[in-house]
C-alpha cells in the first residue's frame, strides 16, 4: 500500500502514556494503600550457547559495576507489590543520561516501552512473572521520566534503537533478549535491523515495520486516540476488546502500584515526529532480511491501534521470525494474558539459545 493512501502516522501514534495518565492516577486516587504518589504528574498532551555460563558471569559482573557507579534516585523505589523493583539508576549514554531499574534473576531481558510511555506503565504482574526467569532491565526512552534529552537532535526510531544499544553496553550486559510493545516494537525491529550484534533474540508485541509498507492505524482510531477530549475509559476501550473487563480493571489497578512519572509536552511533540519520520524510514524493513537474530512477534487479533496485518508483514520480511497471534486481545494483549506471553516468551528464548 503506498504511503499516499495510508493514514497519515503523523495522526497515528499510540498515546499509551495518556492513557496511563488517566487510569493511573485514578487509580491512586482510589486505592486504599496500593499506590504511591511522588507528586510528579503527566501531561494529557536456536541451540543452547557454550559460552552461556562465563557470558553470563562476566555480564552480571559489568552490570554490578555500571549499577555501583550509578546511585540510586532518591525516593524512587515503589512500596508494597512493587518493591521487588528496587530504585531507578541513571547511567550516560551518548550524551543523555538514561532512567532505569533492574530486578529478577536469569538471562538479561531489556525491555522498551512503546510511545511516550514511562516505566511505571509496565504492570507489577507482567513484570513480576518475567522476573522469575530473567535478570530484567526496564528504562525511559529519550525525554521521558527519568531519561533526559538532546533537544538539538531530532528524535527518531533509529535514535532510540541507538539508545537501547547503548545502554545494553553501559550496564555491561552481552546480548540480551529484547522485548518491545507498540513503538517499542518498532525500536526493537530496528535494532535487530541495524545493530544484529548487540541482542540475541527479539519478542516485538504490536509494532511494525515503518516505511511504506506498514499498515497504519484506521483514521477514526487513530482521531479518537489523538483528541483531547477523549477520556481515559475509552483509551482504554482501545487497548482491550469490550469482553475483556477483569483484564481491564486489572490493569488499571496494575498501573496504581507504580509511582507515575512525567511526560512533557516537548517530549510528547518529539515522539510524535519521531512517528512522522519512521513512515518515511526503509532502514529497518531493507536491513530486516540480512539479520539472524530469532524473533518472535506477537500481536492481538482484536488490535485496533496496530492492524495485526502488520505481524504477518514482519515474518515475512525477517528469516528468522515466527508470528504467534492471540485470538481474543487487542493492543494490550502481554497484559492481557500475561500468563500465556510470559510462558511463549520462556519457551522462544530457550529454543534460541539464551540461557
Amino acid at each position: 500500500m503506498s504511503a499516499s493512501h495510508r493514514t497519515p502516522r503523523a495522526l497515528t501514534r499510540p498515546r499509551l502514556a495518556v492513557a496511563a495518565a488517566t487510569v493511573a492516577l485514578a487509580a491512586v486516587a482510589c486505592s486504599s494503600g496500593g499506590g504511591h504518589s511522588t507528586g510528579a504528574s503527566i501531561t494529557s498532551s536456536g541451540k543452547p550457547s557454550t559460552r552461556a555460563t562465563a557470558t553470563a558471569t562476566t555480564a552480571t559482573t559489568a552490570t554490578a559495576t555500571a549499577t555501583a557507579a550509578s546511585a540510586p534516585v532518591p525516593n524512587s523505589a515503589p512500596t508494597g507489590k512493587a518493591a521487588f523493583l528496587g530504585p531507578v539508576r541513571q547511567v550516560p549514554v551518548d550524551g543523555i543520561r538514561i532512567g532505569y531499574r533492574q530486578f529478577g534473576s536469569g538471562p538479561d531481558l531489556v525491555m522498551v516501552m512503546g510511545d511516550t510511555g514511562t516505566m511505571s506503565d509496565w504492570t507489577v504482574d507482567l513484570l513480576s512473572r518475567l522476573g522469575r526467569h530473567y535478570h530484567v532491565t526496564i528504562f525511559d526512552n529519550r525525554g521521558v521520566g527519568y531519561t533526559t534529552d538532546d533537544t538539538s537532535v531530532p528524535d527518531t526510531i533509529p535514535l532510540m534503537a541507538d539508545d537501547t544499544v547503548g545502554l545494553i553496553k553501559a550496564l555491561g550486559l552481552r546480548h540480551p533478549a529484547l522485548l518491545g510493545w507498540s513503538m517499542g516494537g518498532e525500536i526493537g525491529l530496528t535494532v535487530a535491523a541495524l545493530h544484529p550484534g548487540a541482542i540475541s533474540a527479539l519478542v516485538s508485541s504490536g509494532g511494525d515495520l515503518g516505511g511504506s509498507e506498514a499498515i497504519n492505524t484506521p483514521a477514526a482510531v487513530a482521531k479518537e486516540l489523538n483528541s483531547p477530549k477523549t477520556t481515559g475509559p475509552q483509551l482504554m476501550d482501545l487497548l482491550f476488546p469490550a469482553d475483556a473487563t477483569a483484564a481491564r480493571a486489572a490493569y488499571v489497578e496494575q498501573l496504581g502500584l507504580i509511582p507515575p512519572e512525567k511526560v512533557g509536552d516537548e517530549t510528547l511533540l518529539r515522539q510524535y515526529q519521531a512517528g512522522q519520520a519512521y513512515e518515511s524510514f526503509e532502514g529497518t524493513w531493507d536491513k530486516l532480511p540480512a539479520s539472524t537474530i530469532p524473533m518472535l512477534i506477537t500481536n492481538g487479533s482484536l488490535d485496533r491501534i496496530t492492524p495485526p496485518g502488520n505481524a504477518s508483514i514482519i515474518t515475512h520480511r525477517a528469516k528468522h521470525a515466527k508470528r504467534v497471534m492471540f485470538p481474543d486481545a487487542g493492543h494490550a494483549m502481554l497484559v492481557q494474558d500475561a500468563g500465556r506471553f510470559v510462558s511463549l516468551v520462556t519457551q522462544f528464548t530457550k529454543a534460541s539459545g539464551v540461557e
